[in-house]
């Protein structure tokens, strides 16, 4: 079970962000917590990527002023350095660049989360996911709305290919269920779904927003 963690909410030294990024990968990610809703880690994902090395964190100089564009220009960049890179891993439900941002300064934290909405449908469209870490970040675990889930000691985007269990994050607008449903709904027609609440959820988007593709991919 992982200890109680509380983000710094000073902005590190450039020189520390990784290693700091590194320790909550480890410390935070990989390990259980009693608030998730679930057993297992906080993140499945994060230590078979780091056995695989197909998880890569850089740390991108940022200005203090940076706004909400800057940020969305950030994202692109990130986006353009993920697709160009030559991974390590040959599985890329794995592959993931973590881009840490330290000279944003704690006010202006919010900015990523409006950033990250504003990205969210054409990422999706284009089967990437991307997620907002740090220390102010109100999303919640899928499966406890209750617990913050995201926040962490220094800012970071994370981006990764879309995966299976996204229809957790992607249910709740018809745009995003459009391009989870594109790539996996096949599964859900053959009846290959592991978790029955992943079925409950697909089931109660399709009647949701399913009306407006019922002609289209399934």
């Amino acid at each position: 079970m992982a200890h109680n963690h509380t983000p710094a909410v000073d902005s590190p030294p450039v020189s520390a962000a990784l290693e700091i990024a590194r320790r909550w990968f480890r410390e935070y990610l990989t390990r259980s917590h009693q608030l998730i809703g679930r057993s297992g880690p906080v993140c499945p994902f994060v230590e078979p990527a780091l056995k695989a090395g197909s998880l890569e964190t850089r740390v991108w100089d940022t200005a203090p002023d940076t706004d909400t564009a800057g940020l969305v220009r950030i994202i692109r960049r990130l986006t353009e350095t993920f697709d160009a890179m030559a991974w390590q891993g040959r599985n890329r439900t794995l592959h993931a660049l973590v881009v840490v941002l330290p000279g944003l300064p704690p006010g202006r934290l919010p900015l990523m989360d409006r950033a990250h909405s504003l990205m969210k449908t054409e990422l999706a469209q284009r089967g990437l996911m991307l997620g907002q870490f740090h220390a102010a970040c109100d999303e919640r675990a899928a499966r406890n709305r209750e617990f913050p889930v995201s926040r962490s000691p220094v800012p970071m985007f994370a981006l990764r290919h879309m995966a299976f269990h996204d229809v957790m994050f992607l249910h709740t607008d018809p745009r995003w269920f459009a391009a989870y449903r594109a790539r996996y709904g096949a599964r859900y027609r053959s009846g290959s779904v592991p978790d029955p609440l992943f079925a409950e959820i697909f089931a109660q988007a399709q009647r949701t927003w399913g009306h407006e593709q019922d002609k289209g991919d399934l």
